[in-house]
């Protein structure tokens, strides 16, 4: 059965006509505004929270991609959730256009469904990297070690092997 993970961009744009809604408590307290507030009052949408053991899996993926850095802990949540479902047996979609979400999702061969931007063609890496010296940088500096530069993210598309 499919079972479709809602992200808050979903319910601000509307987003949210779908069977078998579900998303996190986070997700519930990010949406403020009266229009929005409204709306979700109108779905019916179930909240949970994921498996702590998702959560961390999620966790790991992310600092593989390097979106970590980019990600709240309400999104990691959201693929923690979309990861417990189909651990359960379910087929989770995530409803976002959080582009670091589609790619952590689509590393771990979980499925998304774009609102407005179409969805991400490709997996990346996000790796971080000095302004002045080039340099790839591992560690969480602001400054780069060697020559004090800015650090900033650079996206890198993942090759992968054919088979």
């Amino acid at each position: 059965m499919d079972t479709y993970i809602m992200d808050s961009t979903a319910i601000f744009f509307r987003k949210g006509l779908y069977p078998n809604m579900l998303t996190v408590p986070e997700v519930i307290e990010e949406i403020k505004d009266d229009q929005s507030v409204n709306y979700l009052s109108m779905l019916e949408i179930s909240v949970e929270e994921p498996k702590p053991s998702c959560l961390e899996k999620v966790k790991v993926v992310a600092r593989k991609t390097g979106d970590i850095h980019r990600l709240s802990e309400t999104d990691l949540k959201i693929l923690a959730l979309a990861l417990s479902k189909k651990e359960e047996g379910e087929n989770p979609i995530i409803v976002t256009d959080d582009y670091s979400i589609q790619n952590v999702a689509k590393v771990m061969s979980l499925q998304t469904d774009s609102i407005i931007q179409k969805g991400i063609r490709y997996e990346f890496k996000w790796i971080r990297k000095c302004r002045g010296c080039k340099r790839v940088i591992k560690e969480q500096y602001e400054k780069c070690p060697v020559c004090g530069g800015e650090v900033y993210l650079v996206r890198k598309k993942l090759k992968r092997d054919k088979a």
